[in-house]
């Protein structure tokens, strides 16, 4: 597991889409914008599943993701681990937070993402270059 830098969690703010690309075990490749995300800590990031159909079924078979964005501040490439919640207080507490934020949403699930790579995708001689 690695911990995103300050410039890594600068970037994020004020992003409103981020793409999750997820697999299955048949390598059927999905990427899918996520509005509804946070970090909960340096190494962890929750993403609400509102709408997620293929993005699940991929999650199911394979639990690794990549999230990609990029904002006024830059953007990178994360590679983690997914962890399911249904039933659970990572779960109410998500339901909470989008309740919160975006009233006539509910979620069907949690998704808490494990950090453990992040890439650079900053145009030029550093593009692909890993950073953490």
């Amino acid at each position: 597991m690695v911990k995103l830098t300050e410039e890594i969690k600068e970037s994020l703010k004020g992003v409103k889409t981020i793409y999750m690309a997820t697999c299955s075990n048949d390598c059927i490749p999905n990427v899918a914008p996520m509005g509804a995300y946070k970090l909960l800590d340096d190494e962890t990031m929750l993403i609400s599943d509102q709408f997620m159909n293929k993005t699940m079924k991929n999650l199911e078979q394979n639990q690794k993701v990549a999230i990609s964005y990029w904002g006024e501040k830059g953007g990178y490439q994360i590679k983690g681990v997914a962890v399911v919640h249904k039933d659970d207080d990572v779960f109410k507490e998500d339901v909470e937070w989008i309740k919160s934020v975006m009233p006539k949403l509910t979620p069907k699930s949690a998704v808490v993402i494990r950090i453990t790579e992040v890439y650079s995708i900053k145009p030029g001689t550093e593009a692909g270059k890993k950073i953490l």
